[in-house]
């Protein structure tokens, strides 16, 4: 103890511990606001470049020359995606693989054509 401490009553002790302990706590709580702060400037900073990066992107699609082609690409990906997507959730206990086989097999065999 200095010698300060030893002249203050037991009270005034008390009380210069308790102003130290929330000056840390105050302390701490202002580190801990920094690195929300820091962490959410970082988000938004890597939210923004994602941004730029994706209509940087769309500006090049929209120069492309075969872009209603590539459009009609896409829908028709996605459509089969979405079908495939579909059966699988409502498959129940078949096994897709085989059911997919059974479809592929009936489809040429409506067509007329041999199974290759």
């Amino acid at each position: 103890m200095s010698q300060t401490e030893h002249d203050q009553p037991p009270h005034s002790q008390g009380q210069e511990r308790q102003k130290q302990e929330r000056a840390a706590g105050a302390g701490s709580a202002a580190a801990s606001l920094e690195l929300l702060t820091l962490l959410a400037a970082g988000v938004a900073d890597l939210a923004l470049d994602q941004l730029r990066q994706t209509v940087d992107r769309a500006q090049d699609a929209m120069r492309r020359h075969d872009l209603p082609e590539l459009l009609t690409d896409g829908v028709v990906e996605l459509r089969k995606r979405g079908e495939l997507a579909t059966r699988r959730a409502g498959m129940g206990h078949e096994n897709y693989l085989e059911t997919m086989a059974r479809r592929a097999s009936e489809r040429i065999t409506s067509e007329g054509r041999p199974c290759a």
